[in-house]
């Protein structure tokens, strides 16, 4: 974490500030959450629409914050700590990531993507671990708050860095990517989400390649070249000719390619351009295998042998509630619950079908910021649910009895739909007691997570 003097955060910023003790005094990392300040940090008090952080500054300081930021239109700044004084906390957060990552020798691994893009993070910081001291976005710190407190997480000692930048509109990766300087940039794909606010797939291609506006001199660019729509933008986009450009996917023309793929309960094995090497990892689905791909060629651009990266695939440290295979008594259960999109929806449905299993069923929630055509997209996914063996479709939220209707239409006999998550809960608990398979999936914001805890539970 970031290690300076109240003195040096202060040039940093070249902001004013308020002497109330030794500016020499040490900053000891930063945080935003007065709850949660631990001695020495810098305390950071951001304006949101329900919370003002400088309402809490005491509790920060009771805590042992070293300095606060301070808003200077904010009234009655506190009198018994020194106070930093700044046009917008916010964006003096942000200048201080961008200047400390400069003051950092680390390479930068930065990943964006509509789906994968956590995966990818979690595989790649895996492989690289086994070789360099690596830090990596925790959980989904990757918009314009969590990325700048990811970098300023990063000890002085790291070696490489593994940096996840979401988006919902354009500029948002441009403004992440110039604060990053990512030495390798990968996008795993694109897809529908966020449509509801950039409206077409193109203009989310074109966000997506924005994280190429950070790139370093030299650095290297690799994508998922099985998607006409980023083969294309890449080609629309002005992209410095000293940028090296890798592509990757199932497809024989990327210049890496998923050659062979096996699924068990214990994991997947795949290989890479008919190579003779073989990589397992405890992850599920072939789309996984796909992202691991993505990450090797970043790897081997790093200097890791393949050895380096199977040992490194064996010690993943994987975030909760994406493919994640559990088990409830007889029943295997696969918690994709995080987040839900028709990409990742097929995705969580081919790997259902990867599994020899008797009986399976599909539990599929609401998608949500499809835009104006979500209704239409959720009775798609609802039919395409027909090519994967299902013994049951079950759908909860408001749209997915769009989903309810798609799989009705396409012929699946057993169809339900549910308005209530307790009766969809009742109805699935005594299949604990059958030897069935159980995805769940659905948007975050559905909290399906708590169907898979109510199956679970002893």
């Amino acid at each position: 974490m970031i290690l300076r003097s109240v003195d040096g955060i202060i040039r940093m910023l070249d902001a004013d500030y308020i002497e109330n003790d030794d500016i020499q005094k040490r900053v000891c990392g930063v945080c935003i959450d007065s709850r949660k300040v631990v001695e020495g940090n810098l305390y950071i008090p951001l304006k949101g629409a329900n919370n003002n952080g400088h309402e809490f500054v005491q509790q920060a300081i009771q805590k042992g914050a070293a300095a606060t930021l301070w808003n200077k239109d904010e009234p009655f700044p506190p009198e018994n700590i020194t106070v930093i004084l700044v046009e917008d906390t916010l964006k003096a957060l942000q200048q201080l990531a961008s200047v400390y990552r400069r003051q950092l020798s680390m390479k930068v691994v930065g990943i964006t993507g509509s789906n994968g893009k956590t995966s990818t993070k979690d595989i790649l910081a895996g492989m690289l671990s086994q070789r360099y001291v690596t830090q990596k976005t925790l959980g989904n710190y990757n918009n314009e708050i969590g990325v700048p407190l990811t970098l300023l997480s990063m000890s002085e000692n790291t070696q490489v860095a593994v940096i996840e930048m979401g988006m919902e509109n354009l500029n948002e990766i441009d403004f992440l990517a110039k604060m990053v300087c990512p030495d390798i940039a990968i996008i795993t794909n694109v897809g529908t989400a966020h449509l509801e606010n950039l409206k077409t797939q193109e203009n989310i291609a074109k966000a997506k390649l924005e994280i190429t506006h950070g790139l370093a001199p030299f650095g290297m660019l690799i994508y998922n070249g099985d998607q006409k729509l980023l083969r294309d933008a890449v080609t629309k986009e002005a992209i410095s000719g000293d940028i090296r450009i890798k592509t990757f996917g199932e497809h024989e023309e990327n210049d890496f390619h998923l050659s062979y793929v096996k699924q068990t309960e214990n994991g997947i094995t795949f290989a890479v351009n008919e190579e003779e090497a073989r990589f397992t990892m405890d992850m599920l689905g072939k789309h996984q295998a796909v992202n691991a791909i993505g990450a090797l060629i970043a790897a081997r651009a790093l200097q890791l042998s393949d050895m380096d990266i199977q040992f490194g695939l064996n010690t993943i440290e994987k975030t909760g509630m994406r493919n994640e295979l559990m088990r409830a008594n007889k029943a295997l259960i696969l918690n994709d619950s995080y987040k839900s999109n028709p990409q990742s929806s097929v995705a969580a449905l081919e790997t259902l079908a990867s599994f020899e299993v008797p009986y399976k069923l599909a539990v599929l929630a609401d998608m949500l910021d499809l835009g104006e055509n979500s209704d239409m997209l959720h009775y798609q996914l609802g039919k395409q649910t027909a090519e994967y063996e299902l013994a049951e479709v079950l759908t909860y939220g408001d749209m997915g009895a769009y989903i309810a209707q798609g799989a009705l239409n396409q012929g699946i006999k057993h169809v339900q739909h549910f308005a209530d998550k307790a009766k969809l809960i009742a109805y699935l608990l005594p299949y604990r007691n059958k030897e069935c398979m159980i995805l769940i999936k659905g948007s975050r914001s559905m909290k399906m997570d708590e169907v898979v805890d109510a199956l679970i539970q002893e």
